[in-house]
């Protein structure tokens, strides 16, 4: 269930360019005044451009660089269960939230995003750096539902999808590794990670997560010393031709539909 925060600001995007009072906001989402200035105050800070004006109200004049379920709903396709998605401001891990929720039965297409890890992991359990700037998220796959015939290849499936949205939405283009990693020039920006559960007496497949670690627009100075000789962003901040929203459902219609 949507929190309040998130309420007004699925509130102030649909009625963008338009002012609306504390009090019809409150009376909309049944909810109070109060609650309404106190998630105002928070979308603020977290760079949200609203404007109050007396007697008329609260107005999104302009949307941040951040993640919102409102914003990716926009773009989804009527086949993607957009309840099935989850976004956090940060996480331990994507894939560790998601395997979790799968292990309770957490239906195909459940959809984990966070706009940054604390402890993200790559291949052979080593650390991915998950900066803010990025897109961090892990999708649940279950058998009778995978993308492919041979599960085996459901990671390079899941990269050449995170490829084609890019080139579908920019005019870059990315290349894959034999790993499966995504480069930009001799610059990683994506990482991916698929990791599958099974049965143990029938050794049947359960569920497969799928991570995908995107360094969008993240300062190179957030990341480690010791990569930053190798690791990239899709665009340097200021000089975005898509935005994230965009293209986490871009890359959930590839995989998903």
């Amino acid at each position: 269930m949507p929190d309040t925060k998130s309420k007004v600001l699925s509130y102030l995007e649909e009625n963008s360019g338009k002012f609306s009072s504390g009090e019809t906001i409150a009376a909309e989402l049944g909810i109070s005044r109060n609650s309404v200035w106190k998630a105002i105050e928070s979308l603020r800070r977290d760079g949200f451009q609203i404007e109050a004006a007396s007697r008329r109200g609260y107005s999104l004049s302009g949307k941040a660089d951040k993640i919102s379920l409102s914003e990716i709903k926009k773009y989804l396709p009527a086949s993607i269960n957009s309840d099935l998605i989850s976004v956090y401001n940060s996480l331990e891990s994507t894939n560790k939230t998601a395997k979790s929720e799968a292990s309770f039965d957490a239906p195909h297409g459940t959809v984990i995003i966070a706009s940054e890890q604390t402890g993200g992991i790559g291949k052979k359990r080593h650390v991915f750096a998950s900066p803010k700037g990025g897109i961090y998220m892990s999708i649940v796959l279950r058998p009778d539902h995978f993308p492919v015939e041979d599960y085996k290849q459901i990671t390079s499936f899941c990269a050449q999808s995170v490829c084609k949205a890019i080139k579908m939405l920019t005019d870059l283009s990315p290349t894959i590794s034999e790993t499966n990693d995504i480069y930009l020039g001799d610059k990683k920006i994506c990482g991916i990670l698929s990791e599958a559960s099974y049965e143990f007496d029938t050794e049947e497949i359960q569920y497969v997560i799928v991570g995908i670690g995107i360094h969008f627009n993240s300062e190179l100075s957030d990341f480690p010393a010791m990569i930053r000789k190798t690791v990239g962003t899709l665009f340097a901040k200021g000089e975005e031709t898509t935005t994230k929203n965009e293209l986490i459902a871009k890359i959930l219609e590839l995989i998903l539909v």
